[in-house]
């Protein structure tokens, strides 16, 4: 296996900042762990693949469970007490048509036309089951998105979100108990 990819617990002295009681399952896939930040408590599920491309940081307290995919090169916030469920794909980058270009990321770039962008999820949001997040967007505070939505633009604090492509369905109260 290349020394870029590590798996596993074996990551955690790669990173950019590990904080304490931090999990990471074997079968995790973290590709440029040198741009990776990781607050305390936080947990990363076997059979996730994360690319760090420009950085990474995620807070305290998340949840990225099985088969999420973080990938594109660009960057990733992810807030306190966040989760990402089963499945979810956050794409930081993504080939586009605009301009008359090709999109296979095996083309050389002058055929390409990527956006590569900044992903944030704000503290307290919850990623559903089989979620899409495109580059650019900002998840806001609390909100809540549900499985199999597809998120092509910013979205609301408390709200509650769904569909392809997303829209706001409801509003979910605020977080009452203390931070820890």
């Amino acid at each position: 296996m290349p020394s870029w990819i590590e798996m596993g617990e074996k990551v955690k002295g790669r990173l950019k900042r590990c904080g304490q009681e931090v999990k990471i399952y074997p079968l995790a896939k973290i590709i440029k762990p040198e741009v990776i930040e990781i607050g305390d408590y936080s947990m990363i599920d076997d059979f996730t693949f994360i690319y760090g491309g420009k950085g990474i940081k995620i807070g305290r307290y998340v949840h990225i469970a099985s088969f999420v995919s973080i990938i594109g090169g660009g960057e990733l916030v992810v807030g306190d007490y966040a989760d990402i469920a089963c499945g979810s794909r956050i794409l930081t980058g993504t080939d586009t048509y605009y301009g008359g270009k090709r999109m296979s990321t095996a083309l050389p770039q002058e055929q390409r036309n990527v956006i590569v962008g900044r992903v944030v999820i704000e503290k307290d949001a919850f990623i559903g089951t089989n979620v899409v997040i495109h580059p650019n967007v900002t998840i806001g505070e609390g909100a809540i998105i549900g499985s199999n939505s597809l998120v092509l633009e910013d979205v609301q604090p408390w709200s509650i979100n769904a569909g392809s492509p997303c829209k706001k369905v409801g509003e979910r109260p605020k977080v009452v108990v203390p931070d820890i």
